[in-house]
């Protein structure tokens, strides 16, 4: 596999990104995904390679795992034999209670019972029929039939859907199911991301039926059908087999990252500000969070909150090998933040000149200066709404559009080759950059679709940026018994505070972020 999921790097990037979601639903139909299609409907049971990852996802924090099936629940929890902390719903959603055949009115009751009685008739002229009886449904399963009794019983089955008043049908791998309430796995699903507060979601099946469940997933979710046929998931693998390997991928990669590994630690971020919004920055210079145009509107870069697929622009060495450990230091008394490897230097900062701070929230620029020698590695990847909406861009003269943003935002980055890959309903930017030719700055411009040069040189905002700092870190007046590293230490302080104040109202924010991935006893509290 060459270290990928199944031999596929989109695929393996994005099981990456669900790893590492704040809140993971992982769900999937029974037959034909989780257990093999059979003949005998009542012998079907769960490969035990996938049972241990669903079990062993379910037992994670902050994750949950459903089973959401067209057979009945009684059915479906006495053959997959998981455990309570898995949600099992059966009947294509309208089962989510074991007694629920006992709130069934009369009058759906009554329709059950004419239904019965038809199938009953059908089952009799066709032996080899299996009927499977559920609450609010009958599934008839017609797997032993030749192609040309099939045919003359499906359109037998569609006459009593007609003629029976209220009823759904549904068609599925040699199997049909006639409905007494209408409903379907996506509304399912819909249902159980709502009740256990899913941030992205992960769906198998391989039925006709799960494409409803399939139709709904959206921003970070990802979508895999098992088999052949036509689908709208974007992802395939061809047999139970395979489910079971990629969810024992999966649960690897979600315990390792629920228990802290490659994750940095909060105090070894640094902020950004221009007192209306932050931008965190990795110590390896990676943007992972901003908001934009305020601090409280939807972000931007999100990946400290919800991994890669929640979006991050990220600089660095080219060759990863050669690059050595950067280090990272604000310079003076100032939120210019400079990033250094042993070839090269990235100096951020959020404009504050012309008296930004103090402006109503609406234009934001963010400078990357870019200096050094050898090659430099850019990778833009936003992704509006923490990565709800889908994200795309597009080349124009002078750097890059964010075309589809409810606030305009470009990047001006003039001369560079961009290069522009899908991933999943996001697309990404990347371009290598020589930098023997001279430093190299990229600004991206919140609140404006112009990619002209700004008036003012970019050293003259830096330096006006560096004194609206600075100056207002001498003016602080600090005790004169301390030495000088903590005279440096109050006033770095000081500073954060700064930051964290709103300049256009004087307001006080309690953290550059909205929430951070957090549960009780996590290695990130």
């Amino acid at each position: 596999m060459a270290g990928h999921v199944l031999g596929d790097p989109e695929l393996d990037d994005r099981i990456h990104a669900l790893a590492t979601t704040p809140h993971l639903l992982i769900a999937c139909d029974y037959d034909g995904t989780i257990a093999p299609l059979v003949d005998d409907p009542m012998t079907a049971l769960p490969l035990r390679e996938t049972s241990v990852a669903l079990r062993g996802l379910a037992a994670l924090a902050q994750t949950d795992v459903a089973v959401i099936s067209g057979r009945s629940l009684r059915d479906l929890a006495a053959l997959s034999r998981l455990p309570a902390e898995i949600h099992l719903v059966g009947s294509h959603g309208s089962e989510f209670d074991i007694d629920f055949a006992l709130d069934l009115d009369p009058e759906l009751q009554e329709r059950r019972s004419e239904l019965l009685d038809a199938l009953g008739q059908l089952v009799a002229d066709h032996p080899k029929l299996s009927l499977e009886k559920k609450p609010a449904s009958v599934a008839v399963h017609y797997r032993a039939l030749d192609d040309d009794e099939s045919e003359t019983v499906v359109a037998e089955i569609e006459r009593i859907h007609v003629a029976i008043r209220k009823l759904d049908i549904r068609h599925g791998k040699k199997v049909c199911e006639l409905l007494l309430i209408p409903t379907d796995k996506g509304k399912a699903l819909s249902t159980v991301r709502a009740t256990v507060g899913a941030t992205a979601v992960l769906f198998l099946g391989d039925d006709v039926t799960d494409e409803y469940a399939f139709r709904t997933l959206h921003g970070p979710d990802v979508g895999v059908k098992v088999g052949e046929g036509e689908t709208a998931a974007p992802f395939r693998v061809d047999s139970p087999e395979e489910v079971a390997i990629l969810l024992a991928a999966l649960s690897t990669r979600r315990a390792d990252w629920l228990a802290g590994a490659g994750v940095t630690s909060i105090d070894e971020h640094s902020m950004l500000s221009d007192q209306r919004t932050a931008a965190i920055v990795t110590p390896d210079a990676r943007i992972t969070w901003l908001c934009v145009p305020r601090i409280d509107s939807g972000a931007i870069f999100a990946e400290l909150l919800g991994g890669p697929a929640a979006g991050h622009f990220s600089i660095g060495p080219a060759d990863d090998a050669a690059a050595g450990r950067p280090s990272q230091a604000y310079v003076g008394d100032s939120l210019i933040l400079r990033t250094s490897w042993p070839s090269m230097s990235v100096t951020d900062y959020l404009d504050c000149s012309e008296g930004r701070p103090k402006r109503i929230a609406g234009r934001t620029d963010l400078i990357r200066v870019i200096e050094g020698t050898g090659t430099a590695r850019i990778e833009f990847a936003p992704r509006l709404d923490f990565g709800r909406f889908p994200t795309q861009l597009e080349h124009r003269n002078g750097g890059l559009e964010v075309t589809n943003a409810a606030d305009l935002v470009v990047l001006r980055s003039p001369g560079i080759e961009w290069t522009i890959e899908n991933a999943g309903v996001h697309q990404t930017a990347i371009a290598e950059v020589d930098l023997s030719a001279g430093p190299v700055t990229l600004e991206l411009r919140c609140g404006t679709a112009s990619l002209r040069p700004d008036r003012t040189a970019e050293a003259d905002r830096r330096a006006a940026t560096d004194s609206f700092w600075s100056d207002w870190a001498a003016r602080l007046e600090l005790p004169e018994t301390l030495v000088d590293i903590d005279h440096d230490l109050i006033r770095r302080s000081a500073l954060t505070l700064k930051a964290l104040c709103y300049g256009p109202t004087g307001a006080i924010l309690a953290a550059a972020t909205t929430s951070l991935p957090e549960f009780i006893g996590g290695v990130r509290n």
